[in-house]
């Protein structure tokens, strides 16, 4: 994962990793930049601090000999000083951590109170001498911490060079380039080439108007290609256009750009606020300068939600931590608090606040008392799942509600449908399941998540098992598996009787021995599947295995057993085996490892799904709305998931050190100060990123 961020930043990176020469110049610069020299090691730091003439050996032995008068424990660090202060620089240096204990905490900070006041009696600078030798080892050990940070950050430096080199040396030898490429290489043509002053020109011809859409979370790798197409527009002779053909001007160029910096929440994908103001400041001075028109637009009007929806939004942001990062600091220009306007007025809504569900007590039942068990009890996930379920349907009852019809000429207010609901959380956990589970129990259309692992499909899962039997028909476990799966349905009884008392006998063999219709049937197809199975691509197979001779099909049971829900992983299934044996042998155990590998992840058009409750992130509902909004994980404290520090340079925005690398401190106890500051910053670019996924969210509401 860290190699994966790592190369992540190859746009930011690329100039240092493309080389050995290149990366060893970066490494040097780590190094200076932190104050060492490449040759650093922990043991010369503690051969150095223990040198003679780096301490104040006098002071600390008249330190000793009063803190023999204080307390047991003033005794017992005069005895490790003395201890140490007698031993040779060898000797010091490996017995530094012990002393160091008489002065600095575990966290290896100076203690709050180094001498009870009986030993101060006996040497009045007491405090003093010991609060020195404290700051003393205490810079030490943050010093040990940087190298440590530096040493780490080299190294995954030197690892993600060789890995990077290695990935472009592979795609030079295809002859293929990835999506991080087209961005790169397209920088390069404009502004880096010996032609790029010709590509450009022959752009500047070409374009009179650029739009940069959802510019909040465009990358600076972007940016600088917008702003290197749009350097002549207003220069010179490039911001006159040539006469038209009827002599009259040409049109003025133009740029528009659409985004809302309180919805930047797109920093894994080099998203960032500040390099957002600083584009914007960039193009009006430029515009300005040139005498053209510059025109600001506030995005305070919502088309889209209520007044009360607005109300709550502004007032959830008005003040306190809550602002960071949407109110203020070039967000809001003036740090003026928000003041949202609704277009629709006249149309009430509806904001309601539940309240926080906390695990609760559970009573010690009596001994060998039967377990009593609710599921709602079970857990606060399962019980606000069960919550949320029990209000939707009783929206979906009700003969009116909180959404209005606006598809006639007067909007009014109708009974909500499942479609007209959208549940958000922050992370598809366990949560979502629960959710998902509740609503169909309560008989609830939903339509699963935005997301999903493919492989983590129950229909998939049930298919892939067919698979494996077809492979290895004396696999007992899956032919079981595969029984009682949709495809054949068999109940533990009917499998029971297969199973009980066969000795050594496989379970495939007593299949094909028994003379039940369903057992027969069940054979029958199996075998007709393992006749074939040598020969058949994987497509072809899979698609045997779903749509079958005589109905239901295999595609109808899946519908029957697991619901609609089940149809659009099998087909996304079927896609990938065609796929496969594109660029493969069509070999079926090939593709069920290649597939089994991958852990494909595929992504589902939540606005086209049928009148169904959708549950997403919020970062997969940007750009979407719905009637009513549930939001119930907004109570769980952010965590920066970045593993790699970049410490914010004077210019503003995240940058690279002076070396140009990152830095990696993998718990705050690794973190030297100067490192624990750039982690701190990350912390707090999560809490904003966390206040800004809130007002997306918030504003996805319509009504409710």
């Amino acid at each position: 994962a860290l190699l994966g961020e790592f190369l992540g930043e190859r746009g930011r990176l690329r100039d240092l990793l493309k080389d050995e020469a290149a990366v060893s110049g970066a490494v040097h610069r780590l190094y200076g930049d932190a104050g060492f020299d490449e040759g650093a090691s922990q043991a010369a730091l503690d051969a150095e601090a223990c040198a003679e003439g780096r301490f104040d050996r006098a002071a600390l032995r008249r330190a000793a000999t009063a803190l023999e008068s204080g307390s047991a424990t003033d005794a017992a660090k005069s005895a490790k000083i003395a201890g140490w202060l007698a031993a040779g620089d060898a000797a010091r240096a490996a017995g530094l951590d012990a002393y160091a204990d008489a002065f600095l905490k575990a966290d290896r900070q100076p203690f709050a109170r180094l001498a009870t006041q009986k030993a101060i009696g006996e040497l009045p600078g007491l405090p003093e001498i010991l609060g020195r030798e404290a700051e003393r080892l205490a810079d030490l050990f943050d010093r040990k911490k940087a190298l440590g940070v530096t040493q780490r950050s080299a190294a995954l430096a030197r690892l993600g060079a060789a890995v990077h080199q290695g990935y472009e040396a592979e795609k030079r030898r295809r002859a293929v380039v990835d999506f991080d490429d087209l961005i790169l290489m397209a920088e390069d043509l404009l502004t880096r080439k010996a032609a790029t002053e010709w590509v450009l020109y022959k752009l500047d011809g070409g374009i009179d108007h650029i739009l940069v859409d959802e510019a909040q979370d465009t990358s600076p790798q972007q940016w600088r290609l917008v702003e290197a197409i749009a350097r002549e527009f207003f220069a010179g002779a490039g911001a006159e256009r040539a006469p038209a053909e009827d002599g009259l001007p040409g049109p003025p160029r133009t740029v528009f750009a659409v985004g809302d910096v309180k919805q930047s929440s797109f920093s894994f994908q080099g998203a960032d606020p500040v390099v957002f103001g600083r584009v914007r400041e960039g193009f009006r001075e430029r515009v300005q300068a040139a005498g053209e028109d510059w025109s600001p637009v506030d995005l305070d009007v919502s088309f889209r939600s209520v007044q009360q929806v607005l109300d709550a939004v502004d007032s959830s942001f008005a003040d306190g931590p809550a602002q960071d990062g949407v109110v203020g600091d070039g967000v809001v220009g003036d740090g003026a608090p928000l003041r949202h306007t609704a277009w629709r007025q006249g149309q009430g809504g509806m904001v309601e606040l539940w309240p926080v569900i906390a695990p609760a007590d559970a009573d010690e039942p009596a001994p060998w008392t039967p377990p009593d068990i609710d599921a709602e009890a079970a857990s606060p996930t399962e019980a606000l799942a069960q919550r949320i379920a029990r209000q939707v349907r009783e929206w979906l009852a009700g003969s009116s509600g909180p959404v209005w019809d606006r598809s006639g000429g007067e909007p009014v207010q109708r009974r909500p449908r499942a479609g007209d609901i959208m549940i958000l959380v922050r992370r598809r956990d366990a949560l979502v399941e629960a959710l998902i589970r509740a609503l169909k129990d309560a008989g609830i259309a939903v339509a699963g998540t935005d997301r999903m692992v493919l492989t983590e499909q129950l229909a998939v899962m049930d298919v892939l098992a067919v698979a494996d039997f077809l492979l290895l028909p004396e696999d007992d476990l899956t032919l079981a598996t595969v029984l009682k799966g949709p495809l054949f349905g068999f109940d533990d009884d009917r499998l029971f009787e297969l199973a009980h008392g066969r000795r050594r006998a496989s379970l495939w063999s007593r299949l094909r021995a028994a003379d039940d219709a369903e057992s027969k049937a069940a054979a029958e197809r199996l075998s007709a599947l393992l006749a074939t199975v040598d020969y058949t691509p994987p497509y072809e197979l899979l698609k045997a295995i779903l749509t079958g001779d005589a109905p239901p099909t295999g595609r109808e049971r899946f519908w029957g057993r697991l619901g609609p829900d089940a149809i659009e992983p099998l087909e996304e299934l079927l896609n990938l085996a065609l796929d496969y044996q594109r660029d493969h042998p069509p070999s079926l155990q090939g593709f069920l490892h290649w597939l089994r590998r991958r852990e494909v992840e595929t992504r589902r058009d939540m606005e086209s799904v049928p009148d169904a409750v959708r549950i997403m992130t919020v970062h997969g509902a940007k750009g979407l709305q719905a009637p009513i909004v549930i939001l119930p994980d907004t109570v769980r404290v952010p965590k920066r998931a970045d593993r790699l520090l970049w410490p914010a340079t004077p210019g503003g925005g995240a940058a690279a050190t002076a070396a140009g690398l990152p830095l990696i401190a993998p718990s705050d106890a690794d973190a030297d100060s100067r490192t624990a500051g750039f982690k701190d910053d990350a912390k707090e670019a999560g809490r904003q990123e966390y206040n800004r996924l809130l007002y997306v969210a918030m504003t996805r509401a319509q009504d409710a």
